[in-house]
């Protein structure tokens, strides 16, 4: 079942949330560009937006500039736009510069939007699995992932600690596939309905937490972000484990942030005695550069499942520029950011040229840096795959165009720093 965001009047979430609900999807509903945008940021990845062209909202006329909006807030799902007879200019402001990936009209609905919107979602048999952390290989994760495999076939409670972005849900997921309630419910109580800000607009917020418990009687609750709940939602889940009234075990997810909070006294420590008899760091991307590799190339390789289009490859420059980058919000980034890249090749190869400017920033000056110490080859490999043109990689050794060019042909080095196998004369 599919999440899909519907932007747009209350009639148009009506129309389309009663076909997208028989064909089998999840649809869910915003009526302004900034409704919708929050909406977006909790989709999971594999979802779809569907917006109407023309919104009306206070902030946002058309949809061409809602989805400027998303992009700028790093928000990548694929977007559709539809309304009612959409002309030719509407459909080349709704498309250009890859804003949408496709249009309907809405009189057509009954009739294309199910076979529009199926186009662009996960096909049956893709790889794309929640239950499972993403895929890395550097030696902090491998022994993360030994301490979970121990860890999951006990009957204990867990807090799983970790930087945003690195798919903390999956690894509780994945604890619950491999534990001994692995038939048995596994259901997530989420943070935003227990922050100071909204739980007085959660309706019976005791009776809401009450219920989870209830239907996770045998399995696992997983208690997501921990670290940003307030005293009350904490209270109230203390009480229903202090209860005894259900049999469930406890994975909780937070923010490395949490340990300062239990030291201030916002988290109580009778609940993280409780949901924590084992903890487990999840290890950074940016202190693990060697995992960034595997990841990249298994969302493209998720991209290229989910649209049915060819994996898109990455140039030997294009990747030493991402393992050189910090990656401060993690897989999460990664993921946006080479699969924004891949939307938009028109090559089948995400280059350097490709990457965002604040990757190329960040790299740039890590690549000065390493550079030293290096031979004369290794320097201009280095510098060719480090800069989006061979002038600016000339800029980077401090030497003129013709200079860099004569090396090149030197050390037998092509335009983007690859051997090149030189003739033999007979």
């Amino acid at each position: 079942m599919a999440k899909i965001l519907i932007v747009g009047g209350p009639g148009d979430y009506q129309e389309a949330g009663a076909i997208l609900r028989k064909g089998g999807h999840d649809p869910v509903s915003a009526t302004s560009m900034k409704a919708g945008i929050e909406q977006a940021k909790k989709l999971p990845f594999g979802s779809l937006i569907l917006a109407n062209y023309r919104i009306g909202d206070k902030d946002c006329n058309e949809a061409p500039e809602f989805i400027i909006a998303l992009r700028e807030a790093r928000i990548n799902h694929p977007v559709i736009v539809f309304g009612v007879n959409l002309s030719s200019v509407d459909v080349c402001r709704a498309m250009n510069g890859h804003k949408a990936i496709d249009y309907v009209q809405q009189q057509t609905f009954d009739k294309e939007l199910l076979l529009k919107v199926n186009r662009y979602l996960p096909r049956k048999g893709c790889s794309y699995d929640r239950s499972t952390p993403y895929p890395r290989r550097g030696a902090a994760f491998i022994n993360v992932m030994e301490c979970l495999n121990r860890i999951a076939k006990l009957d204990a409670n867990v807090l799983i600690i970790g930087e945003p972005g690195l798919g903390k849900e999956r690894f509780a997921r994945y604890i619950h596939s491999k534990s001994n309630r692995a038939d048995k419910p596994l259901v997530i109580i989420n943070y935003p309905d227990f922050v100071t800000e909204t739980l007085s607009e959660v309706p019976c917020p005791a009776y809401h937490i009450r219920s989870c418990f209830e239907k996770a009687n045998g399995g696992i609750i997983v208690i997501k972000n921990l670290h940003s709940f307030c005293p009350r939602g904490q209270s109230l889940i203390m009480s229903e484990i202090e209860s005894g009234r259900y049999d469930v075990r406890i994975i909780a997810t937070a923010d490395v942030s949490i340990r300062e909070k239990i030291a201030d006294g916002t988290i109580n420590c009778a609940l993280m005695h409780n949901a924590a008899t084992t903890t487990v760091l999840i290890p950074s991307l940016h202190e693990n550069p060697e995992d960034v590799e595997p990841l990249a190339r298994f969302f493209l390789q998720q991209f290229a499942e989910i649209h049915n289009l060819p994996v898109c490859q990455m140039t030997p420059g294009a990747l030493d520029m991402l393992k050189g980058y910090s990656w401060p919000l993690n897989a999460r980034e990664l993921r946006n950011t080479v699969t924004q890249c891949a939307a938009v090749s028109t090559t089948g190869r995400i280059t350097i040229s490709n990457l965002q400017n604040d990757c190329y920033t960040d790299f740039k000056v890590s690549t000065a840096l390493s550079m030293f110490g290096l031979d004369e080859e290794s320097r201009i490999v280095f510098a060719i795959r480090s800069t989006p043109t061979l002038k600016d990689a000339a800029v980077l050794l401090g030497m003129c165009d013709r200079t860099l060019n004569n090396k090149r042909k030197k050390y037998s080095l092509d335009a983007e720093g690859n051997k090149v196998a030189q003739k033999v004369s007979v």
